[in-house]
């Protein structure tokens, strides 16, 4: 059980039940003895008093007054009376059941009252010596099944326990899944928020009731809010810093290579291999720069949506032609594997510039003497919904624990290596946010047969 609101909600509702159960079977249970006790002390006093009042006028009116007054005591009091003689013949009541006949046998010749009960009533019996010495009577009195109060309560029937069972747990648990689910609600709030501010939305704020509540829960709200108030005001500012950087130098630059081909025209032959070397490094700036442009508008979100229908098939194979052609010159080469015939809706150079970086990459990571493979395939579960571009090299690979790291900026596994081998330290980055541009997903993974795999999942379009 995974759910927080489960293990609350099933917490308090057990733990309610089993008080609400232990609480009531000790109160029933104490009230049950407390009343058996009192009434035994009643019957005891009073069975005696009524069994001599009954004899004295059966012996002095006769059988006409018995019957008028036990009648009268039936209504009156919640008991059916019985009356026999010494040798058991029934004087008054109507036909006994066999507990009224065994009580009233072993009454005979016993001085004190005898109490039982049958079917959950009670009976209680009273022997009374007759005025004629030698004679006797007995008196029974059968409670009546129509008592209310402790003793109906427990001896109700099986079907009515069980309704009364049910509604006390249906009760307790509505109000136990009311309280779980004031408590628990806020924190699945402020859990979907999190998830759009992991997202790259930054003005992810938790809002309504909950930032409202006087209690510890609503603290977290507001102090969630107040962080990712901050944080998008830092990411902001870094990327107008980044985006302003890149604008500022781009001036400079351009006056720069102007000078260099003033330097060119009236340098000598032996300064040229110095201008060529500036001529270099003047490019990679100005490659690193146009790159944290296209990261600046990417992470801004001021790229336009201007999608057109896309043929990754036929994007697929232009990368591989342009970068295999160069891939010659360092002794490795680019391989297509497998090609499905797929579309999607994008914009064509955007999405070109991400698969050329992840392919330029592997390019650059492979051994040498060895092919980057690439698939292009329709995913088998979610037929023409899904493509997977996958590019696979046949280098050292990357530390399992920095897979995750190789898409941010400037982000280099090995410095000294990757300086090496040139690249801004920006391709991967600018990769993964195109991808997630066209709401796709990248993610990297070792190869168990060494090298890396870098997989690019792209939503489609259905073929008209």
């Amino acid at each position: 059980m995974q759910s927080l609101f489960l293990k609350f909600f099933l917490s308090f509702w057990l733990v309610v039940v089993l008080i609400s159960a232990t609480l009531a079977f000790t109160f029933l249970l104490g009230q049950s003895k407390d009343d058996a006790e009192h009434a035994r002390e009643i019957d005891s006093v009073l069975t005696p008093l009524i069994a001599n009042r009954t004899a004295e006028i059966y012996e002095q009116q006769g059988s006409p007054a018995l019957s008028e007054y036990l009648k009268d005591f039936d209504k009156k009091m919640p008991w059916t009376p019985y009356f026999f003689d010494d040798r058991g013949s029934q004087l008054y009541g109507s036909t006994p059941s066999p507990a009224v006949l065994d009580i009233a046998s072993r009454a005979q010749h016993q001085q004190d009252t005898l109490i039982s009960s049958a079917e959950g009533r009670k009976i209680v019996a009273q022997e009374i010596a007759a005025a004629i010495p030698g004679r006797h009577f007995v008196l029974v009195l059968q409670e009546d099944s129509t008592v209310p109060g402790t003793r109906s309560f427990l001896h109700a029937t099986p079907q009515i326990q069980l309704f009364r069972a049910l509604a006390t747990v249906l009760i307790i648990g509505a109000v136990c899944f009311a309280l779980a689910r004031y408590m628990i609600n806020p924190i699945s709030r402020l859990r979907r928020v999190t998830g759009e501010l992991a997202d790259g939305n930054l003005n992810a704020r938790v809002a309504g009731s909950v930032v409202d509540r006087r209690d510890e829960l609503g603290d977290l709200s507001r102090d969630f809010n107040f962080m990712a108030e901050h944080i998008e005001k830092l990411v902001l500012s870094q990327r107008r810093l980044t985006s302003d950087i890149s604008h500022e130098l781009r001036s400079p630059l351009a006056r720069l290579s102007v000078a260099l081909g003033l330097a060119r025209r009236s340098g000598g032959s032996d300064v040229t291999r110095y201008l060529d070397r500036i001529e270099r490094e003047t490019e990679r700036l100005n490659e690193l720069i146009g790159n944290l442009l296209k990261l600046a508008r990417l992470e801004s979100g001021v790229e336009p949506r201007e999608f057109e229908v896309l043929d990754l098939d036929a994007l697929v194979r232009e990368v591989v032609d342009d970068v295999g052609f160069e891939a010659q010159s360092r002794n490795r080469a680019v391989h297509i594997l497998h090609v499905d015939q797929c579309r999607a809706a994008g914009r064509w150079e955007l999405l070109r510039s991400a698969v050329e970086n992840v392919v330029r990459n592997a390019v650059i990571h492979t051994a040498e003497n060895t092919a980057v493979e690439i698939t292009l395939a329709v995913t088998p579960d979610h037929p023409a919904d899904l493509a997977i571009i996958r590019v696979r090299d046949h280098g050292p690979g990357v530390p399992a624990h920095l897979l995750r790291d190789i898409f941010q900026p400037f982000y280099r596994v090995d410095e000294s290596r990757e300086r090496s081998v040139g690249g801004t330290g920006l391709g991967l980055s600018i990769t993964e946010h195109a991808v997630t541009f066209h709401q796709g997903q990248i993610h990297a993974e070792n190869s168990s047969q060494g090298g890396l795999i870098v997989e690019i999942r792209l939503p489609l379009i259905h073929s008209a």
